[in-house]
């Protein structure tokens, strides 16, 4: 039974979601019928039972979760909670998928429009670390390399940078001039690969007008 479960996982892989805090996402399945949601890390736990697009959710689970089964049975998280992070399995006739919820709490922060404005992020850098990669909600803000190469996502194109020492400071903090109505949102920072989160991890930014007194 063990090797079975290995290799169905080596098949299905685990995708990640990330949501804020208070905020609704969903969790992708792939089953059509005879579905079972459970929760696997830190705590195991059944969610959700389902048969022919009749869904049971676990006593504990009722409050905010459904299953959306006109979507391929994802499940639904109307307001997410920091406890709903973890890990979450899919399974249905030896099919099985996982994935893995983050729950982010983002600092708040305002900047003015055509303004600037800086997030701080820092880490350690003195060894092992490749690159940081800043993203604005889902999109590339900044992919920058320990060689020194830039990559700024389109829309950010001569608006975005880091400091000048930061790989040998730690601080990986990014700077945006020039802000626009669209900037606003989540911003988070990661390190090697989007496997280490920086320091403040993520910003949620509010963008107001420059006349707003």
């Amino acid at each position: 039974m063990m090797m079975y479960w290995i290799f169905a996982l080596f098949l299905t892989g685990v995708s990640s979601v990330s949501v804020v805090l208070n905020h609704p996402t969903s969790l992708p399945c792939g089953c059509k019928e005879k579905v079972v949601w459970s929760k696997t890390v830190p705590i195991e736990a059944t969610v959700a039972e389902c048969q022919k697009k009749n869904c049971v959710i676990m006593e504990r689970f009722k409050e905010r979760f459904t299953v959306m089964h006109e979507e391929n049975y994802s499940l639904f998280l109307k307001s997410a909670k920091y406890n709903d992070l973890g890990q979450y399995m899919c399974s249905c006739d030896g099919f099985v998928r996982q994935v893995k919820l983050e729950v982010v709490v983002p600092v708040n922060m305002t900047a003015v429009e055509l303004g600037n404005i800086t997030f701080p992020c820092y880490a350690d850098t003195q060894r092992d670390v490749r690159d940081v990669m800043w993203l604005h909600n889902e999109q590339k803000v900044l992919h920058y390399t320990v060689n020194g190469a830039t990559k700024p996502g389109y829309v950010y194109e001569g608006r975005v940078s880091l400091p000048d020492d930061g790989f040998r400071d730690g601080d990986v903090s990014l700077t945006i001039t020039g802000v626009q109505r669209t900037d606003a949102g989540l911003y988070r920072c990661f390190l090697h690969d989007e496997t280490i989160e920086g320091y403040p991890h993520a910003y949620m930014l509010h963008v107001i007008d420059g006349n707003y007194t």
